[in-house]
């Protein structure tokens, strides 16, 4: 009898040591749910907002969450769905229908549509490419994957080009002896220098993102100001050069390397292979590749991104590319998931009229700021930087949006400052899919991730200003 009681004991202990910030964040929400709402919390109606505060209260503990990870991110995803019913945010209908759009379709397809070109090797081809042309040294590959990451991105979108280029590094340290010195590190260095190419692109054109064309309206809607796909090439693509430089700095800093481990003659050679059944089959996939592309450019306002890409999958599918037991094993259903919840949630907080709330509690914190610009301006663009790394940036955007330009009506340094810096998606591994894409690889911790990108985010925030102070006010 003691030593049954010794043993639940100890296992219940051990689980708490383990699952505490699970527990904490439990504790948290059960403490806000009592206590209620603030007193200008009303609905429309005016009477208590509980299902708003809810919904504000489920994003606070999924922030605990994210950030401690005492539980897989699937379980985190689902906890939020289930508490949005059980709290009365929405009804499970509603709370179903919310889970797929076309933003988790475009994901779900790009990923999909990245796996099936991956099976034809097209990785393989471009990585050919980048050889040729940055593969006379070790180093000038590393950069080269950056620099390629980065253009790519900053046309067609960091969904596509982080699982597209991603294949490509594992590739490279498929041929890496991690456990001899520094070989880690190589690792690292090659995994961060594709995502970090892939986030720090998307600020580069309006088809970079999501949050870019957002923000484009907004200043045609709420200013004097209009900005074209060239207008926003001249203000961002010289902060993603700078950013490409700081970035790669960065990384041989923190993960120092001789790349002694990286054997690219090797690989090299099994690049170099190919065949006429081969390069029919790349060149039939390329056309393939050239379609959806056009697609998403000619008809995604008709179709949906999301759509296009799946059509992609299909087309893949039903010529016998690939077969439904291939993507399925590939795809991370997980990561899926999580998006598809954080974007329901996002939904709940708008419907209920937190969002509302939240922009009116904003508004009069601005009213309180300083006058001189520069404090404003830190002021915003730190809250709206930090506030799309928990958040989706699209998302953080559209909330944040409208106060940035409001702060300077007819200049666009603030709103164009808020949606770059809300593509820093340098601190949580949910911030972006490129991050997402690149935990479910399980070579980066939550924490590696968080602390590399504090690095990042603080250089890209301080590269941001002096561009905005010094080189925007010339355009």
């Amino acid at each position: 009898m003691n030593d049954s009681y010794k043993i639940v004991s100890s296992s219940i202990l051990y689980w708490f040591s383990q699952k505490k910030w699970f527990v904490f964040s439990v504790l948290t929400g059960i403490f806000l749910v009592l206590i209620g709402p603030p007193i200008d919390f009303l609905n429309a109606n005016g009477e208590p907002n509980i299902a708003g505060y809810h919904s504000l209260v489920i994003l606070l503990m999924v922030f605990i969450l994210v950030t401690s990870q005492p539980i897989p991110f699937p379980a985190i995803a689902l906890l939020a769905l289930v508490l949005q019913v059980l709290l009365g945010v929405a009804p499970a209908d509603e709370v179903a229908s919310s889970l797929m759009n076309d933003a988790v379709l475009f994901v779900m397809g790009s990923l999909m549509f990245a796996i099936a070109i991956v099976h034809q090797g097209l990785d393989i081809r471009l990585a050919k490419i980048i050889i040729k042309i940055f593969g006379r040294n070790k180093r000038l590959f590393i950069a080269g994957l950056m620099f390629i990451s980065a253009v790519l991105s900053s046309f067609l979108g960091e969904h596509t080009i982080i699982a597209i280029m991603l294949p490509i590094g594992l590739s490279v340290i498929r041929n890496i002896d991690s456990s001899k010195p520094d070989g880690k590190n190589a690792v690292l260095l090659t995994l961060f220098s594709i995502a970090y190419g892939t986030i720090i692109g998307s600020i580069g054109t309006p088809s970079g993102g999501a949050r870019n064309v957002i923000m484009i309206n907004y200043i045609r809607e709420f200013s004097n100001v209009t900005i074209d796909y060239w207008d926003w090439m001249q203000y961002a693509y010289p902060i993603l050069i700078i950013q490409l430089v700081m970035a790669y700095f960065v990384l041989q800093f923190v993960f120092p390397s001789s790349l002694d481990n990286i054997q690219l003659q090797g690989y090299k050679k099994s690049v170099a292979k190919s065949n006429s059944a081969t390069n029919i089959r790349h060149i039939f996939s390329s056309i393939i590749i050239a379609i959806i592309v056009a697609g998403w450019f000619l008809f995604n306002e008709q179709f949906g991104l999301g759509i296009i890409a799946l059509c992609g999958v299909l087309i893949f599918m039903i010529c016998g590319m690939v077969s439904w037991e291939v993507i399925n094993k590939n795809t991370n259903w997980g990561v899926i998931l999580l998006f598809a919840a954080t974007i329901s949630l996002g939904f709940q907080i708008n419907d209920t009229g937190a969002a509302e709330w939240l922009i009116n509690k904003f508004n009069m914190m601005i009213s309180n700021l300083p006058e001189d610009s520069s404090f404003s301006w830190s002021f915003m663009t730190i809250i709206t930087g930090l506030t799309a790394n928990f958040f989706t940036s699209s998302a953080t955007t559209s909330l944040l949006g409208p106060m940035a330009i409001e702060l300077e009506p007819n200049n666009v340094i603030f709103g164009m400052s808020a949606a770059i810096a809300s593509g820093f998606s340098f601190l949580t591994v949910i911030s972006s899919p490129t991050a997402m894409i690149l935990y479910s690889t399980g070579l980066i911790s939550v924490k590696l991730f968080f602390r590399i990108g504090l690095l990042m985010f603080a250089s890209s925030i301080v590269i941001l200003y002096l561009m905005s102070r010094f080189y925007w006010v010339m355009l």
